[in-house]
């Protein structure tokens, strides 16, 4: 009896491992393009994609990098705008 009701808990707590591990299956790609799940189909502006929708163009990414800027100017949205 004690090994039906441990086996129990032990299959409820490894049960959602796998759907977590599916859900995270669509991750951005290393060249910076979005991947998403598809639902029914891509949506405009992806294309699939092995299981997931990878879109057509890179994302944005913000530098991460600090830019130094010449004298009397400041860094402002990634370029150097002169100081007020």
């Amino acid at each position: 009896m004690v090994r039906i009701i441990a086996a129990l808990i032990a299959a409820s707590i490894l049960w959602p491992a796998p759907a977590a591990l599916a859900a995270s299956a669509c991750r951005p790609t290393r060249d910076g393009k979005d991947r998403i799940e598809p639902v029914g189909g891509c949506p405009s502006g992806y294309h699939m994609r092995g299981a997931c929708c990878e879109s057509f163009k890179v994302m944005s990414q913000p530098s991460s990098a600090v830019k130094t800027c010449p004298a009397g100017t400041v860094p402002n949205l990634g370029a150097c705008v002169a100081r007020k």
